[in-house]
């Protein structure tokens, strides 16, 4: 998308819709940034040499950032306080969906920025 655009959903119906998908796949997400950190942890038990479980460790952050990336331009969280049940406004510049409060109390900082990191 090349300019802003705001999504709003009034219906009660078509809202709990909207946020039980956003809910599923958030939960998706979430359980494999878990997977991943279990691994990580994991990793310091087994017998590996150290420089075996540094590289293993460094794959597995690759995985961690990979899918921090994913799920940040997506409408599913606010790319400022992170909820998950407001409408959303997306903001072009940095390709981030904000919901309406934080991209109206943090307009000036979210136009400004070329990314946020989390």
């Amino acid at each position: 998308m090349k300019h802003k655009r705001e999504i709003s959903i009034k219906s009660p119906s078509l809202r709990a819709i909207r946020n039980n998908f956003r809910e599923v796949l958030y939960l998706e997400w979430s359980k494999r940034s878990r997977a991943i950190i279990r691994a990580q942890s994991a990793l310091h038990d087994t017998k590996f040499s150290q420089s075996d479980k540094l590289r293993i460790h460094g794959e597995l952050q690759a995985k961690l950032g990979e899918n921090r990336i994913i799920i940040k331009p997506t409408i599913v969280i606010c790319g400022w306080c992170h909820h998950r049940d407001k409408d959303a406004i997306y903001n072009p510049s940095n390709r981030q969906w904000f919901c309406p409060g934080c991209y109206n109390e943090h307009k000036e900082d979210i136009l400004s920025a070329e990314s946020f990191i989390y």
